[in-house]
C-alpha cells in the first residue's frame, strides 16, 4: 500500500481523496479543524517547523518515523493572500512567517528526495519563486507536478464580493463596503473567520485526484524499473 505524506493536513483535502484510491495517509498539522479523520488516514499533531531529515526518513521530536511515497503540503497563504487583494488590503505587510514555512516544507521535500507537490496562491510566486503550474487560484510547486491540470471552474477564498465592483467605487464607498466583511479580515481572530479560512483553502478533488494519478503513474514507473534490473 502506497503511503503519502500530507504536511498542513487542514480538512484533509489532499488526503481525503488519496485514502479513497487505496494510499494509506499520515496527515501532519498543528491543529486539526474536523473532528473526525477520514477512513484511511492518521493524524499527527505537530508543528512543521519540528519535524527534520535523516537518511532514515523524515522523523518527528517524539519518536515517529515512517517511509513515505510521496509528499503533498499545502502551507498557509493568507500571508501571501493579501498581498493579491490590493482594494482590501493596501499596505499588506511582509509575509515573513508564510516565506519561512513553505521554505522550510520545501528544503524538507527536497532533503527527501521524494516527488511531492507543494500549493499555495498565485501571489506567494512573488517571495518563493515562481510556480511550476497552476489549477485555477491553486498554485503548485514540486518535483512532482502532473504537466496537465484542470484550470476552469476551480475557486479558492472567501468571497467578499467582487473585485470589479470594488474597483469602480470611491474612497468612501470602499470603506463602507469593506466594513461589510469585518469579521472575516485577515486579522479577525473570530471563529467563523477560522471556519471559513480552513474551508476556503481545502483542495478540490479535482485537483487531488489530478496529482493522484500522477503519483501513482510515478509509481508504476518505479516498480517497471525495478523490474527491468
Amino acid at each position: 500500500m502506497p503511503r503519502l505524506l500530507d504536511l498542513f493536513c487542514g480538512r484533509w483535502g489532499w488526503s481525503r481523496v488519496f485514502a479513497k484510491r487505496g494510499w494509506e495517509c499520515v496527515g501532519v498539522d498543528w491543529r486539526n479543524p474536523l473532528e473526525d479523520h477520514p477512513h484511511g488516514c492518521t493524524f499527527i499533531q505537530a508543528d512543521i517547523m519540528d519535524l527534520t531529515l535523516t537518511d532514515a526518513g523524515l522523523f518527528h521530536p517524539l519518536g515517529w518515523t515512517a517511509p513515505f511515497d510521496f509528499i503533498c503540503a499545502s502551507s498557509p497563504c493568507e500571508e501571501f493572500s493579501v498581498w493579491g487583494m490590493p482594494h482590501f488590503h493596501p499596505n499588506p505587510k511582509y509575509p515573513a512567517n508564510g516565506i519561512r514555512l513553505f521554505n522550510h516544507t520545501r528544503e524538507l521535500c527536497e532533503l527527501s528526495g521524494l516527488p511531492y507537490v507543494m500549493e499555495n496562491v498565485r501571489p506567494a510566486q512573488d517571495f518563493v519563486g515562481e510556480a511550476v503550474h497552476n489549477c485555477g487560484p491553486f498554485y503548485l510547486w514540486g518535483n512532482a507536478v502532473p504537466p496537465l491540470l484542470i484550470t476552469g471552474g476551480i475557486k479558492k477564498g472567501i468571497d467578499v464580493g467582487s473585485s470589479k465592483l470594488v474597483k469602480q467605487m470611491n474612497r468612501e464607498e470602499k470603506r463602507a463596503y469593506r466594513a461589510q466583511f469585518k469579521w472575516n479580515q485577515a486579522w479577525s481572530s473570530s471563529k467563523q473567520r477560522g471556519r471559513d479560512t480552513a474551508k476556503a483553502a481545502e483542495i478540490p478533488p479535482e485537483l487531488a485526484n489530478c496529482v493522484a494519478d500522477y503519483a501513482e503513474a510515478l509509481l508504476r514507473q518505479q516498480t517497471e524499473r525495478k523490474g527491468v534490473r
